[in-house]
């Protein structure tokens, strides 16, 4: 049997995920990335070190998995967006990685007329931890850095480039640098706003496809991974674009929500026109389609603050699955429990950019009275996830539309259901638990089969179960949202 092999690199997990040639996940294994963090908002990795765990991931997946490394015919990798990674001449890291999620270029937003602009260009709330507004942060208070980059890449890119020694980027990647959406290349206009120097492009790697060869691993590499030498590495592309794909984000008005640390709600378009809403992000993916993206920064992270504050304290991750298991059975006994509480999930430092742009957006728990407990608590997180997907899509769901679920939320017993109750729609749970690595196999198997990647999804994309809403539970989850919305307006000044 031949094998694909996915790498995929998120914030604070790094997984090597094994399938066969038929897209069947095969086997996975994990190592946790220590996140470099402190409570001004800095957020960086110490890149030599992620390269070390990466490659001893992808070795220990060799060694568990007891495959053989010649039968992994292709190579591909996903992972956190945006973000600054800095290489020298020697190709050696410069200082630790800046990440996406990191705050320091806030100091070069006091003009708030600044997201604007770049909206009007990109379609994006820019956040601070994408590359263009790093680089200025770093031509303004890091020079000593500066003078030392020789190339600007991405957290695939590096990985790849370890891989490989060869150095790209991917043109999805480089438009939500902010870039040129439409052309999805580096993007003069966005150097102006910032007035940076247009030189600074150099610095920035060749663009490739995410579906193009990106080199073959090296001596080196193989001697590090195991993995064969020679076995062709393709571009691929950032994990919300992978995950996308994998939740067969490729057809011209899909809905799709992506719950996880985050919670991504997206509409596939067909074009590059921009939306006047003025929030969300918009994204460039592969076959002139774009993705229409309204983030609630907060997702299960909403869940695990509940369950670390309210239930018996978690010393380990199988512990806290125990406690959601155990609530969603009594949950479901209960028959889906009616509760005047509302939950505002905005749990997280750097506000809202969907549906709503205020960056001092707090979570909320309103309606509190002395007979409320622990299991309405949850009982309403659980409720303000769902809602918060109803409040970014509004009025884009249609009667006959489908909603593809993916993430680890959609594993739950009961939130894929209070989905479909409030958008009033059939909501679908795709099979593979891992949607971003499969949506890199996706893009292995364009490259080794030279075949289209939108034929090749739409072939092999395949569903655990199917919701459908019940009328009375949908009755009651519309009511609360009209009271969910106002309390959410009602706050805006005060944030």
């Amino acid at each position: 049997m031949k094998h694909y092999l996915s790498i995929d690199a998120g914030t604070s997990v790094v997984k090597a995920v094994l399938f066969n040639v038929n897209f069947k996940q095969i086997y996975s294994y994990s190592i946790n990335n220590p996140v470099i963090s402190d409570k001004n908002g800095k957020s960086e990795l110490d890149m030599n070190l992620f390269w070390n765990l990466t490659a001893k991931c992808i070795k220990q997946m060799i060694i568990q998995s007891k495959i053989k490394s010649d039968s992994i015919i292709g190579i591909g990798i996903t992972g956190n967006m945006v973000g600054f990674w800095p290489i020298d001449n020697k190709y050696q890291s410069v200082r630790n990685a800046i990440l996406w999620n990191d705050t320091r270029s806030s100091i070069l937003f006091k003009n708030f007329n600044i997201f604007n602009k770049i909206y009007n260009l990109t379609g994006s709330i820019t956040q601070y931890g994408c590359t263009i507004p790093i680089l200025k942060w770093i031509t303004l208070y890091e020079k000593s850095s500066l003078n030392k980059i020789r190339y600007i890449l991405n957290c695939k890119d590096w990985i790849r480039f370890k891989l490989t020694n060869q150095i790209y980027n991917d043109e999805t990647e480089v438009s939500v640098y902010p870039g040129d959406i439409k052309n999805k290349k580096l993007s003069n206009k966005i150097f102006n706003i910032f007035n940076l120097d247009t030189k600074y492009s150099k610095l920035f790697p060749k663009i490739k496809k995410p579906n193009d060869l990106g080199g073959y691993i090296t001596k080196q590499a193989s001697k590090k991974t195991l993995l064969k030498e020679g076995t062709p590495v393709i571009i691929g592309c950032g994990d919300v674009i992978a995950s996308s794909l994998g939740s067969s984000g490729i057809m011209k008005n899909q809905k799709i929500s992506i719950i996880g640390t985050t919670c991504h709600n997206i509409i596939v378009k067909d074009n590059s026109k921009i939306s006047n809403k003025n929030s969300g992000l918009f994204f460039s993916s592969i076959n002139n389609t774009w993705l229409e993206t309204m983030i609630n920064v907060a997702g299960t992270t909403n869940i695990d603050w509940v369950i670390n504050n309210f239930f018996k304290k978690t010393k380990n991750y199988k512990d806290k699955i125990a406690i959601i298991k155990n609530f969603e059975k009594n949950y479901i006994q209960n028959s889906y429990p009616q509760t005047s509480l509302i939950f505002l999930p905005y749990l997280n430092y750097g506000g809202s950019i969907s549906p709503f742009v205020n960056f001092n957006s707090k979570a909320e728990i309103h309606g509190l009275l002395p007979h409320h407990n622990y299991f309405d608590i949850l009982s309403s997180c659980y409720e303000g996830i769902a809602l918060s997907i109803k409040d970014c899509f509004q009025s884009k769901i249609k009667k006959n539309d489908v909603l593809y679920l993916s993430g680890g939320a959609s594993n739950s017993l009961i939130l894929p259901q209070l989905i479909a109750n409030i958008l009033n729609i059939k909501v679908k749970t795709l099979a593979s638990s891992e949607l971003g690595a499969l949506g890199i196999c996706y893009l292995i198997s364009s490259f080794i089969s030279k075949s289209n990647v939108k034929t090749i999804i739409k072939k092999n994309t395949k569903f655990s179960n199917t919701f459908l809403p019940n009328k009375q539970n949908s009755k009651y989850m519309n009511k609360k949202y009209i009271k969910y919305k106002k309390l959410r307006e009602s706050l805006d000044k005060i944030w």
